[in-house]
């Protein structure tokens, strides 16, 4: 008789997938170094075993680290050491940093944190997104409006709030995979969610007049009128300096912003104080040099005026060089000048127009007067065009220059036609 057949043997180093007492399934994996010791990996069922054996021979071959983290305890690196280096050498802005890690810890982490960073798949990344669509906002309205007897459920996370969570999932995986922790990034494979973008509201001429003449009673009103006449952002304006104008060349430099830098949170009460800080531009293209006219000429000279002689009646000012300040010098605070003007809108009668709504009213102002889409973009400092082109759009008063020309042009062609011809002359 023949001998028994022998059950085949894994070949030396190879190793098995065999199942635990406790129902799950495991397997040994070696690493390509001579004498590396033995790592383990499991799954609900052998063809888990199996597939999770073959990732991690995969990953070893390619040289990375066998052991796996958290995507929590490589968030914590990450936005403790490697987003500041990229913060000190220019590649990021602090605030950028600052908002990173106050999504992580509100959207990412509380979800998706006790994954395995090398077992983050894009089904999960999709569940999660969908998840996030679903989450209430963090600011549910406190009052109630005319004719509501109890207040609305708040309203769920916006779909740009989700797609720029994930976006910062998507950076961190980048970087774990360029430190070669992963192997790809499953984050990419997953669209962020679709955006519609709302129309920009275009101020009618009846509500910037009503704006003007009610902002040239309020403390900021030179601010207003600098905004609304260059064009400028929020924290362009409150960063401007005496020593960026030229009066007599009447020009303004622009290279900086103010903004707030959020600090972690209070461990006792939980809020947030951060202090004001002044940044550079975000492009290029946002710092230069403006012009401006004889109106604000004469509005900075008078406000010039009267910030000297707030400075002379006040017992401490801070020698800052800020054009706009507060009563003792100090820099604005970007939420309390959105709430300053909250209240010029209502007084003007025109409620919910946002500070950055007299920007769209520069832009628009520019493309209704007729001025080629370049020069609306230099003026505006955008660096791409299709960025201007929602000013030029939003005009409501269509440039008829232009339509005239073709008319006179084509009605020249025609009686042109209607001439004897030099061939049959």
């Amino acid at each position: 008789m023949s001998a028994a057949r022998q059950p085949k043997r894994n070949a030396n180093r190879e190793g098995r997938v065999w199942q635990r007492s406790d129902g799950r399934w495991t397997a040994r994996v070696y690493g390509p170094e001579k004498g590396s010791k033995p790592h383990y990996v499991y799954g609900r069922t052998r063809d888990d075993a199996k597939a999770a054996k073959k990732e991690l021979e995969d990953d070893l071959a390619k040289g990375m680290p066998a052991q796996d983290q958290t995507i929590a305890e490589f968030f914590e690196g990450w936005l403790t050491r490697t987003l500041p280096s990229q913060v000190a050498a220019g590649h990021l802005a602090a605030s950028t940093l600052d908002s990173y890690a106050d999504n992580a810890r509100k959207h990412i982490l509380p979800e998706l944190g006790h994954i395995q960073l090398r077992q983050l798949r894009p089904s999960r990344v999709r569940e999660w997104q969908a998840e996030l669509l679903r989450k209430p906002s963090g600011r549910p309205r406190r009052s109630l409006r005319e004719g509501e007897t109890e207040l609305p459920p708040p309203p769920t996370l916006s779909p740009r709030t989700v797609g720029y969570c994930q976006a910062i999932l998507r950076r961190a995986i980048n970087d774990a995979w360029a430190d070669s922790l992963v192997s790809q990034n499953v984050v990419s494979r997953v669209p962020v969610p679709k955006v519609t973008e709302k129309a920009a509201r275009v101020l009618t001429a009846d509500e910037q007049a009503a704006l003007l003449a009610e902002s040239s009673s309020d403390r900021l009103w030179c601010y207003w009128l600098t905004v609304l006449m260059l064009g400028l952002r929020r924290g362009e304006c409150l960063a401007l300096r005496w020593q960026d104008i030229d009066f007599e060349a009447r020009t303004i430099r622009l290279g900086a912003s103010v903004q707030r830098l959020r600090g972690e949170p209070d461990p006792e009460t939980g809020r947030r104080k951060g202090t004001l800080i002044r940044k550079g531009m975000k492009t290029e293209a946002s710092a230069g040099v403006v012009g401006f006219g004889d109106s604000l000429h004469e509005a900075l000279r008078a406000h010039q005026r009267e910030q000297r002689a707030a400075r002379m009646r006040s017992k401490a000012w801070l020698e800052a060089d800020l054009v706009f300040t507060t009563s003792i010098g100090t820099a604005l605070e970007p939420r309390g000048v959105n709430r300053s003007w909250q209240k010029v809108c209502e007084r003007a009668g025109v409620p919910g127009a946002r500070i950055h709504d007299l920007r769209h009213a520069f832009g628009t102002q520019l493309a209704e007067a007729g001025f080629h889409p370049k020069v609306i973009q230099k003026a505006l400092r955008h660096s791409r065009m299709a960025t201007t082109e929602i000013y030029v759009h939003a005009a409501k008063e269509v440039n008829r220059e232009v339509p005239a020309a073709m008319d006179r042009h084509v009605t020249d062609l025609r009686k042109a036609s209607a001439r004897p011809s030099r061939r049959s002359s």
